[in-house]
């Protein structure tokens, strides 16, 4: 089996997550340290290999993103925002310094007032098909690159709008390619990996409104002083409330209310890993004592509405009492036969919960390739169960008509 492998883009935390989420890796190792120690081993090895190229060697000229956190002003009267898409002179994830002038090329070419048909977009999550309006000013300053981007009325731009009037954008990013011979490596034994890129041009395509930045939070995993993480609870918990705030007035359309309800969701996971990492920085005071805000909210209906809309439980019941038969037989074997992702699936399929596309194609994977080892006259084989946990034949039909029925397979 071939073993993930790190992406450029990939910082440590988003790597080992990916990693972990491999259902091929739970069939090739026995447990989930075992996956969770080969998937760091993976990624200690590439920052090695990394460390150990020449110092000299160019950018890749691929699609690359970058994010940066400030938004500047808004204008409610003419659908406006002010931001800065990149900053000047600053060190980030990648070891990347972008100096003044970088972008002007581009700005010249292919920016706001240019005749080309090819501007500079303004988009949502580099997502091409998304474009939620115009870049009205694009221009280089001392700090970075400023840009004052007009919604559309259409109805991504009009949520894209609520998203910035609610807090709930935050973040820019932009979308650009390296250009050979543009690339300095400036030694600097301060830097991790022992100095820096600088960069004096790009090539840049679109400038993103984004909820999740591409370093976003990533520092959860490796905060250890404890003004640090005070600071990003407070950061995670005043986001938290805004999201739930937005859900709870239910404007928008249901791909809004579902991209903010996964942002709920990871953002409450942050919080739970800060507070069993130091669960003393949390005001359980505070936590006892919720504001009127949230104690309106009704999570129950608001994610069952949208979970209806963009999932499916209309699995037959054959595969339900599969998975139920597979659990007790685990359970016989000491619960020896199955992965973390298997008892989830088990405990989602035997209780009728909602599955959504991805785990649909993932659930049809796994059963069109274990099949194999389905054997409905041994009962204590690990393979017969395993296939049994995932719903087993009546829910390896139903994934491959439902999936074509969706033109996903």
């Amino acid at each position: 089996m071939p073993l993930p492998k790190p992406r450029a883009t990939d910082n440590e935390t988003t790597f080992i997550r990916r990693c972990m989420d491999n259902e091929e890796m739970y069939e090739e190792f026995e447990d989930e340290k075992q996956v969770r120690a080969v998937c760091q081993t993976i990624w200690d090895e590439y920052q090695e290999g990394k460390e150990e190229k020449s110092n000299t060697e160019i950018k890749n000229n691929l699609y690359n993103t970058k994010s940066n956190c400030e938004l500047k002003d808004m204008d409610g009267n003419k659908r406006e925002v002010a931001v800065y898409l990149s900053k000047f002179d600053n060190i980030d994830s990648d070891n990347d310094v972008i100096k003044k002038g970088a972008f002007k090329k581009s700005i010249k070419e292919h920016g706001p007032g240019t005749n080309t048909n090819r501007k500079i977009q303004f988009l949502r999550h580099h997502d091409w098909t998304k474009q939620v309006g115009v870049f009205t000013k694009l221009e280089e300053d001392d700090q970075g690159l400023f840009a004052v981007g007009k919604l559309g009325t259409s109805t991504l731009g009009e949520d894209t709008w609520r998203d910035y009037q609610e807090g709930i954008i935050r973040e820019h990013s932009i979308g650009f390619q390296y250009i050979s011979g543009k690339t300095k490596f400036v030694k600097d034994e301060s830097v991790k990996g022992g100095g820096y890129n600088l960069i004096s041009e790009v090539k840049l395509f679109e400038g993103s409104a984004v909820t999740f930045g591409s370093n976003d939070l990533t520092s959860v995993i490796s905060v250890s002083k404890g003004q640090d993480t005070k600071q990003l609870i407070d950061q995670i918990s005043e986001e938290l409330i805004q999201v739930i705030n937005s859900i709870s007035q239910g404007k928008g359309s249901d791909e809004r209310l579902y991209n903010m309800e996964m942002r709920s969701k990871f953002l409450a996971s942050q919080l739970s890993l800060l507070a069993k990492a130091q669960p003393s920085l949390l005001d359980t005071e505070d936590l006892e004592k919720p504001t009127d805000k949230i104690e309106i909210f009704d999570w129950k209906s608001v994610i069952n509405t949208i979970e209806t809309k963009q999932s499916f439980n209309d699995y037959p019941k054959e595969a339900k009492e599969n998975a139920k038969r597979g659990i007790e037989l685990n359970e016989a074997q000491g619960n020896k036969c199955a992965t973390a992702v298997g008892k989830l699936r088990a405990s989602q399929i035997s209780q009728g919960k909602n599955l959504t596309v991805d785990i649909l194609k993932r659930t049809y994977s796994y059963l069109s390739r274990a099949e194999a080892y389905y054997d409905p006259n041994d009962t204590t084989a690990c393979g017969t169960i395993s296939y049994l946990l995932w719903g087993g034949k009546a829910m390896l039909s139903y994934c491959k008509s439902k999936l074509k029925e969706l033109n996903e397979i």
